[in-house]
């Protein structure tokens, strides 16, 4: 919800919201005051009326008959009627009693207690005055209506809208979310993931169908590296192997003891060179998920044990030592030889890439139900700035290469990872350097 009220569709649902109210408000001001505006014109044009048919008479028949005049009136309608009031030069008013000003013409007077009136004042012979007048209490109760008539239709109306707007919003989340989501899956190198499309054809799917245009030629030049890379190597790989069985059928016949060093200096480098092969061919076998994942259950445990066993002697060999934290099984869905690799190639580059006395700590459990395997040392660990890079292909800290490696230890490991939906994290410790990988959580 939190999400919700913060996306850029729900402000732009409440700015609409807040526009229409404020237009709303301004139109019912606008035809309150028209309307307001309107009934005073026709009480005015009432009085003017009424004015003239009883100064007509007054003209005629004098003071009397207008007295006599403005008293029929009075008791034809003696209730809902306009006010009536005749004020003599001493200031004594008969009929309504209405204090009304000096000056003739319209004005407007306040009541204490009840509506203004609309006043028409006419001087009349000898400092008499005729007052006629409106109560505006029947434009007040208009305005009332039409008050109650706005909200009982605009304050629905503004919640429909805004109903509206939410829903609008969240169906455009919906939207921007699953485009999200693939744009995510792309950014774990899964090339294979496309934007959604639906049958609309809106802007969203033309957006949609762009990137995926996109994605389709990004995949295909990837995977035309890929293959390159793999020709090579295979095609390599097959001529390096004859010369390496040449390279031991002359160590065997060499003459010299200094000759037979050469050649297994050689046949080591050469080695070297077969084993880079051979990761790039498992690296590029894996990213392009021709290797179905294995559906086993294994335990994490027993193979963490057998791989210490086997870097321990090695370890001891070079002054260093590794260890195992394990409590209890912890079990995978997955494939055991590639998940062995990837720890044979986690503990191998802790244990090369660090000087004698370092401790290497390999530990298996569970995180919030998601099995992990940990790779812990105490040794000279990696920059923080060079943690994202350290599982690159072929990337070395040692610039020089003057250490053995090929630089895809960590490599292929990653994406023995991503083959199983794990992901590695590379932690900087103080000191040393912490490798973790988090197994998907069973569904």
């Amino acid at each position: 919800m939190d999400r919700l009220l913060r996306s850029s569709g729900v402000r732009l649902t409440a700015m609409a919201a807040g526009l229409f109210a404020a237009c709303t408000l301004a139109l019912c001001i606008l035809i309150y005051l028209g309307l307001r505006d309107d009934m005073e014109d026709q009480l005015r044009a009432q009085i003017r009326n009424e004015t003239s048919q009883l100064i007509g008479d007054y003209n005629d028949d004098g003071l009397e008959e207008l007295r006599h005049d403005i008293s029929e009136r009075l008791e034809r309608h003696p209730g809902n009627r306009l006010r009536y009031t005749l004020t003599s030069p001493g200031g004594i008013s008969i009929f309504d009693r209405i204090d009304l000003p000096e000056r003739g013409g319209w004005s407007r007077l306040k009541q204490e207690g009840a509506s203004d009136l609309i006043v028409l004042t006419t001087p009349l012979d000898d400092g008499y005055r005729l007052g006629i007048g409106a109560d505006t209490r029947i434009v007040g109760e208009a305005a009332r209506a039409l008050r109650h008539a706005m909200l009982v239709v605009v304050i629905p109306a503004l919640l429909l809208s805004l109903v509206a707007g939410l829903l609008v919003s969240r169906r455009f989340l919906a939207r921007v979310e699953n485009m999200k989501s693939t744009a995510e899956a792309v950014g774990r190198k899964s090339l294979s993931a496309r934007m959604p499309v639906s049958p609309s054809g809106d802007e969203f799917d033309s957006l949609a169908g762009t990137i995926n245009q996109m994605l389709d030629r990004i995949e295909a030049l990837v995977r035309d590296v890929r293959y390159v890379s793999a020709s090579i190597a295979h095609d390599l790989r097959t001529p390096l192997g004859h010369l390496r069985q040449r390279l031991e059928r002359l160590v065997d016949t060499a003459d010299t003891p200094a000759q037979r060093d050469e050649l297994a200096e050689t046949t080591a480098l050469l080695d070297d060179v077969l084993a880079t092969f051979a990761a790039l061919l498992k690296i590029a076998e894996l990213e392009s998920r021709s290797t179905p994942v294995a559906t086993e259950t294994i335990d994490l445990s027993e193979i963490a044990g057998r791989v210490v066993s086997t870097f321990a002697a090695v370890a001891e060999a070079e002054n260093k030592s590794i260890s195992l934290v394990s409590a209890e099984p912890v079990y995978v869905v997955g494939d055991a030889q590639l998940i062995t690799q990837m720890l044979v190639n986690l503990v191998e580059n802790a244990l090369r890439h660090n000087q004698a006395g370092v401790h290497v700590e390999v530990s298996v459990s569970r995180d919030e139900g998601a099995a992990q395997l940990l790779v812990r040392d105490d040794g000279v660990g990696i920059p923080e700035g060079e943690l994202e890079n350290a599982i690159k292909p072929f990337h070395r800290l040692d610039r020089s290469r003057t250490t053995t490696g090929s630089g895809l230890g960590l490599s292929l490991a990653a994406s023995i990872a991503r083959h199983h939906g794990a992901e590695l994290h590379l932690t900087k410790l103080e000191p040393g350097l912490e490798v973790r990988c988090l197994f998907p959580r069973p569904a």
